[in-house]
């Protein structure tokens, strides 16, 4: 269950991965976020994963560490 019906689409179309970074075997991680969401793009040697933080759809914080640190407050 994710926070919105358009990331459950695109995780289930591949346009997003989510999952743990060490579970990404068939291409490069574009940047280091804490995160379990990534936007997959094709690339010349397989894919591209760009973390992001936030759902591109609602807004709402998906990554990790921005999540636990909103959590805290």
């Amino acid at each position: 269950m994710h926070c919105c019906d358009q990331l459950d689409e695109a995780i289930e179309r591949g346009s997003l991965f989510c999952g743990q970074k060490s579970r990404i075997d068939d291409g490069r991680i574009l940047n280091d976020l804490d995160t379990d969401y990534f936007i997959r793009s094709a690339s010349t040697r397989g894919y591209d994963y760009l973390g992001i933080n936030y759902c591109p759809f609602c807004g709402r914080v998906i990554g990790r560490g921005l999540w636990m640190a909103e959590k805290k407050k």
